[in-house]
C-alpha cells in the first residue's frame, strides 16, 4: 500500500442546474465519454409523500459540457438512486423503484435500463422485489450487488449475485441489525470492492433504530459505518475491519493500490447543530480511515459517483449550498457538481 499522499481539488462545475430537485449521483466513463446520473424532482421526499422522481442521464466528452441523453419515468413510480455500471457490451442505470401501496406502505423493488452506445435506450428491466440496490458490480464474470431489506422489525443487508444482472439470488446476509452501545442499528447503503488481491470489502452506513442513546441523539441518523472482508471468490464468510468512521451513500475505488472512500459526513455548527458534507477519504485496513478531500456542500447533499484518471479522482454530486433543502414534499433546488481532486503520491 503506497504512502498517503497530499490531495487538492484543482476545479469544481456545476454540471446541471434546471431549478429543480437533482440529487443521489452516480458516474462513469464508456467508450470514451463520461456519463453521469441522477434522480430528478421537485424534493427529497418519495412516493410516500407523493414526490415522483425520475432518472436523468447526461453526457459529456470533456467533462465541461454536459447534455441529456435519456430520461427514465414510470407512472405512479419514485425512481431514486440511479446507479451506471459498465459491462463488456453496454453500459447500464440500475435504479430503484418506490410505489405507494395501500395504507400507505412502500412497496420496493428495481430496475435497469442498458444501452450499447449511450443513446438509444432499452426498455425498463423488473427485478429483485423487496430489496433496494445500492451499486452493482461485476467481479470475474458475474453481476454482485449489496441490497438491503426492509420488513417489520427488521433492515439489514444480502449480497446478491447474478449471471446476467437482471436475475438475482442470494450470496450471503453479511450485514443483519446488531446492538452497538446499546443501540440497535440497521444497515442499509452498502457499496461492494472488489480489490486486486482477490479480497473484496463492504462500506456499509447504519442508522439507529428505536430510542437513540441520549449522548448520540445530536447526532440525529448519523451512527458508525462499518467495513468487512471476504474473500472475493466466495462472499460467504465476512470479518469486520473497520468500524471508525460515520459515512453514508459511499461510493469506494481502488487505484493505484490505494483505497478511496466518497461518502457524506456529519458536519459539527458552531452553535452546536449537526448538518451533513461530503468528503474524501483513503481506507488503509488495520489504520482506518484518512480525510483526503472535504468537498464544498453543505445540508441536504453527496451521494457521489468516482472515475479514477492518473492521478486525479472525479467525484460528482450533488449539494442545496446554492440552493435550498427540500425534504420530503417541500418543494426546493438542488444542483449537481463534479469535482476534479488530484491524488499525489508521497
Amino acid at each position: 500500500m503506497s504512502a498517503t499522499g497530499p490531495a487538492q481539488e484543482i476545479a469544481l462545475t456545476k454540471i446541471h442546474d434546471d431549478g429543480t430537485y437533482n440529487a443521489f449521483t452516480d458516474l462513469a466513463k464508456f467508450q470514451g465519454q463520461y456519463y453521469c446520473t441522477f434522480r430528478s424532482a421537485i424534493s427529497h421526499g418519495g412516493a410516500g409523500h407523493d414526490v415522483l422522481g425520475e432518472i436523468v442521464v447526461i453526457r459529456s466528452s470533456d467533462t465541461k459540457e454536459w447534455s441529456e441523453v435519456a430520461r427514465f419515468a414510470s407512472v405512479g413510480v419514485d425512481l431514486r438512486d440511479p446507479k451506471l455500471l459498465v459491462t463488456p457490451t453496454d453500459i447500464r442505470v440500475y435504479a430503484v423503484d418506490c410505489r405507494l401501496r395501500p395504507k400507505g406502505t412502500i412497496q420496493y423493488a428495481n430496475c435497469a435500463w442498458s444501452s450499447t452506445d449511450g443513446t438509444t435506450w432499452s426498455e425498463s428491466q423488473p427485478m429483485a422485489p423487496g430489496y433496494i440496490f445500492w451499486r452493482p458490480k461485476m467481479n470475474n464474470g458475474k453481476f454482485y450487488v449489496p441490497a438491503y431489506v426492509r420488513r417489520p422489525g427488521y433492515c439489514g443487508v444480502d449480497v446478491l449475485v447474478s449471471d446476467d444482472g437482471y436475475d438475482w439470488h442470494v450470496q450471503s446476509t453479511p450485514i443483519p441489525p446488531a446492538t452497538v452501545n446499546g443501540e440497535t442499528l440497521w444497515a442499509n447503503e452498502t457499496e461492494i470492492l472488489f480489490l486486486e488481491n482477490g479480497k473484496a470489502l463492504l462500506f456499509a452506513r447504519r442508522n439507529y433504530t428505536g430510542t437513540p442513546n441520549p449522548e448520540l441523539a445530536k447526532y440525529g441518523g448519523f451512527r458508525l459505518g462499518i467495513v468487512l472482508q471476504s474473500d472475493a471468490n466466495t462472499l460467504t464468510q465476512w470479518e469486520v475491519l473497520d468500524e471508525s468512521l460515520y459515512f453514508h451513500c459511499p461510493a469506494a475505488i481502488e487505484h493505484n493500490g490505494r483505497i478511496f472512500l466518497a461518502g457524506r459526513d456529519k458536519l459539527e455548527m458552531d452553535d452546536g447543530r449537526v448538518t451533513e458534507t461530503g468528503r474524501l477519504w483513503e481506507f488503509v485496513a488495520g489504520k482506518g480511515f484518512t480525510e483526503i478531500q472535504h468537498l464544498k456542500t453543505h445540508g441536504d447533499s453527496s451521494y457521489m459517483g468516482v472515475v479514477a484518471e492518473g492521478d486525479v479522482l472525479l467525484v460528482s454530486y450533488y449539494s442545496t449550498h446554492e440552493g435550498e433543502t427540500a425534504y420530503f414534499e417541500k418543494p426546493g433546488k438542488a444542483d449537481i457538481y463534479l469535482s476534479r481532486v488530484r491524488i499525489v503520491e508521497e
